[in-house]
């Protein structure tokens, strides 16, 4: 939980300062960026970080070491084309909208930056080392803090310089995982997987994955770029800003998740699917009462959290979306902390496919028509909206899972 506060932390303090610094224009274009930027991690989680807690637990407990040098190997080449994706996109707009082009560029330096933490930090709750993990969010949230003063100090507020200042924040935090895990990466053991050995396994189960990255995207983190499309960048920066203030509970459920997944895994591996009932209904109890209650708070105080920031200060329209973004992120929260991560453990990535899927459908068709209409309330409503359909369906497959006692073996794991 301090690993997660700290790099949450950092996160909000960007997103919350540059709120303070940029127009709202500009603050849309750092929106559209982070929402591109989710795009290309979901395919880097679905090809390294969410295989790896399912297999590593299971398929390569015993050489870990060749497991993470092969995973870094494919880390590299992965993170470099995804780069070249995103620089190749702030090109193309150049001309055409030069806040979100810079705001590209930026995230360009920033994701292989980012990944790498993020691979890093995947490997220590992998080894259950989470106090690994709070070292290097803690570099995280030192260089933010330094980058964040070095910019007001030197008038250097821009869409690009929060990916920048995120970048070198992600650097020094991955500099001191790689430090902490340099014996467990260096270890060797006979039979050690090469890289065609983990690519084969991780594709396995990443195979369902791809499906979802994309339709993830549309159903989660596309409705900034569609609201940008309808109702221009400005629309789409004070819908971010009443995102930032439920922020704090997706990152709880990451949170939670990181150090769950793995030993869920292992114990569906042990005791099959009859454990995860129970799992389940603790994690939703549990969901319900903590993000409940951090809304609660939010939504008491939400006139005065809003006039922390000159993009919101005196709009009672921001203050109108916060009820219905509250509830779409306890309902999407509380479903990645339960049925979400049981059906992940139970190597169930055709759940999460068919979920986004419906959910995708669904922003396309009614979401565009609501955010042309209604423009950021629209775009409220239609998260509501994507992600009670994405819970309902994950819903549906968990109790399939448990009903029939069934897993299924995408993973490679038999």
């Amino acid at each position: 939980m301090a690993d997660q506060a700290f790099i949450a932390g950092a996160n909000f303090l960007l997103l919350v300062l540059f709120a303070r610094w940029l127009t709202a224009g500009d603050y849309g274009a750092v929106s559209i960026g982070l929402s591109v930027f989710l795009l290309a991690a979901n395919f880097h989680n679905a090809l390294l970080l969410e295989p790896m807690s399912v297999l590593g637990p299971r398929r390569f407990r015993e050489k870990l070491g060749g497991y993470f040098r092969a995973a870094l190997m494919a880390h590299a080449l992965l993170a470099g084309l995804l780069a070249a994706f995103v620089l190749s996109a702030s090109a193309v707009l150049w001309s055409a909208a030069p806040p979100l082009a810079g705001a590209l560029a930026g995230l360009s330096l920033s994701t292989p930056a980012m990944l790498s933490f993020w691979v890093l930090r995947r490997m220590c709750y992998v080894t259950g080392d989470p106090a690994s993990a709070l070292a290097g969010s803690s570099a995280v949230l030192t260089a933010s803090l330094a980058g964040a003063a070095l910019v007001w100090a030197r008038h250097w507020q821009s869409p690009a310089a929060i990916f920048l200042i995120s970048a070198c924040a992600a650097l020094a935090g991955a500099a001191v995982l790689a430090w902490r895990l340099r014996g467990r990466i260096a270890a060797r053991s006979a039979g050690d997987p090469l890289l065609r050995e983990v690519a084969g396994s991780h594709w396995s189960y990443a195979r369902w994955m791809m499906g979802v990255c994309v339709t993830y995207w549309l159903a989660n983190s596309a409705l900034p770029a569609l609201l940008g499309l309808t109702a221009g960048f400005a629309g789409a920066g004070e819908l971010r800003v009443v995102e930032n203030l439920a922020a704090p509970v997706l990152q709880t459920t990451t949170a939670f998740s990181l150090l769950l997944l793995p030993w869920v895994s292992e114990q569906v591996e042990a005791r099959g699917a009859a454990f995860l009932a129970g799992f389940q209904r603790k994690a939703m109890a549990l969901g319900l009462v903590s993000m409940g209650g951090y809304l609660g708070v939010v939504l008491l105080f939400r006139q005065e959290l809003l006039s922390l920031f000159p993009l919101t200060r005196g709009h009672e329209l921001a203050a109108g979306l916060v009820p219905l973004v509250a509830l779409a992120t306890l309902i999407r929260g509380v479903s990645d902390l339960s049925v979400s991560t049981a059906l992940k453990a139970a190597a169930r990535p055709d759940a999460h496919f068919w979920a986004s899927l419906v959910s995708a459908i669904l922003v396309l068709t009614a979401g565009y028509m609501l955010t042309s209409s209604r423009g950021v309330t629209g775009a409220a409503i239609t998260m509501l909206l994507s992600n009670l359909a994405q819970a309902l369906v994950l819903a549906a497959f968990f109790a399939d899972l448990t009903l029939r006692g069934r897993t299924k073996s995408y993973a490679a794991v038999d």
